[in-house]
């Protein structure tokens, strides 16, 4: 992932990359903003002003700037993490998922090959704060399967999609799956 800061007093631009394969996202207890929505809001140009201001080596001053996020390279894997333990509390708002997501508005520019991820297993918290235990949803071939504890059972596709996910588990897709998927 790149981390792109331009000064806008300047217009230095300054790249930095990371080779991180995770990505958290706040979840808003009064919202119901899909995934595919949260993450083209983190995906947004941000603007680094006042006590969070840019330091410019050009400018040697800190000054107003704009950071932007993007993939130069799609992982093999990528993982998502709801954040819904805040401040000692659970937050249970669903947020709504994909089984297939479009990796191209997040790419670099210049960065030609579009990208789909497939979501291939789900962590869940069930529980309270105080107690609880994770459930994994995987999918297997073209089954969903439920990991509570020592049940497993098959899952249906609405089931899964009313899962208030902790953690979603992405795989970049090869490009006969993308044709498979599509035709489906």
């Amino acid at each position: 992932m790149a981390s792109t800061v331009q000064c806008t007093h300047c217009n230095k631009t300054t790249t930095n990359t990371d080779q991180t394969q995770d990505i958290s996202l706040h979840i808003d207890a009064d919202s119901s903003t899909s995934l595919e929505e949260k993450l083209h809001n983190f995906f947004q140009p941000e603007t680094l002003e006042g006590e969070n201001a840019y330091w410019c080596d050009t400018c040697h001053k800190s000054c107003r700037a704009t950071k932007t996020l993007s993939y130069t390279h799609i992982r093999t894997i990528l993982i998502i993490h709801q954040k819904r333990l805040i401040l000692g509390k659970k937050i249970q708002t669903h947020m709504p998922f994909d089984t297939v997501l479009e990796m191209k508005p997040y790419l670099a520019p210049g960065q030609a090959s579009p990208q789909s991820m497939e979501l291939i297993g789900i962590i869940s918290y069930q529980g309270t704060k105080e107690q609880g235990h994770y459930v994994a949803i995987i999918k297997r071939g073209n089954e969903w399967i439920s990991h509570n504890d020592a049940k497993v059972a098959q899952t249906t596709l609405t089931q899964l999609h009313q899962t208030q996910a902790y953690i979603t588990i992405y795989r970049k897709m090869d490009h006969s799956e993308v044709r498979s998927q599509t035709q489906q």
